[in-house]
């Protein structure tokens, strides 16, 4: 199969960040998510991690170690340099797909505590609200905020409410908020203005796992509904 050229874009953030942007691209997250596996699996040399952003992909690199490969290109020159010869060969069918994560939530009660209003203000009953909440499948664009938050594309066009007048000072962790088209899950007791729809039990960062942080950018995310018995089982758990 052809590989398609894509207009990659690479801008310097200070001395140890390259960022990767395709501003031709309408929604670049997907591909860009893909293109992280990518270079996770196939390393270049002095770069330390790979963030993957809503719009771009930061590659944060040692720039002595660059130094002491050719001294006579700086650093971010020989990354172009590198970049361009392996992105080449890139192609996002090449790489397999995130992964798709059922994620429980309570939606009854205190665990929603804004669910009447959006259904209010979205012109539905609470039952709708939660049914639509459930048939979507949102895509994980990325991590950022708190350790672990993801932050939530591809929600139903109803849910495009603004944040709330006033923010919060407490939002518990599990949460789950809807707001300007997009969702977060709260991974910590945290302030936040997003509007709360229902809760989940899952941990989705815990500093002590192998891998800290449940979700990563480029995973796909289903929502079911748990009553409280179940929440209360899967939190124990």
């Amino acid at each position: 199969m052809k590989k398609q050229k894509r207009n990659w874009r690479y801008d310097s953030s200070g001395e140890r960040c390259l960022i990767i942007s395709l501003p031709d691209e309408a929604e670049p997250h997907r591909i860009l998510a893909q293109l992280a596996q990518f270079l996770h699996l196939h390393p270049v040399s002095g770069i330390l991690d790979i963030v993957p952003a809503g719009r771009s992909l930061g590659l944060h690199y040692q720039p002595d170690v660059l130094w002491r490969l050719d001294p006579s290109l700086s650093p971010f020159q020989q990354l172009v340099q590198r970049l361009d010869a392996l992105l080449s060969q890139f192609q996002p069918s090449d790489v397999a797909a995130g992964r798709e994560v059922v994620i429980p939530v309570c939606y009854e009660g205190e665990y929603g505590p804004d669910l009447a209003d959006i259904a209010q203000r979205c012109g539905m009953s609470e039952e709708e609200a939660i049914a639509r909440h459930q048939a979507m499948v949102a895509d994980v664009i990325m991590l950022g905020f708190l350790p672990g938050l993801p932050y939530l594309g591809g929600l139903d066009p109803q849910f495009s409410l603004p944040r709330r007048a006033t923010p919060r000072m407490k939002v518990l962790k599990g949460a789950v908020g809807i707001a300007n088209g997009m969702g977060v899950i709260y991974p910590l007791d945290s302030p936040g203005g997003w509007n709360l729809i229902g809760r989940t039990p899952l941990t989705l960062f815990d500093a002590q796992r192998e891998q800290p942080c449940l979700l990563q950018a480029g995973d796909r995310i289903r929502f079911r509904a748990i009553e409280q018995d179940e929440f209360l089982a899967l939190e124990r758990a």
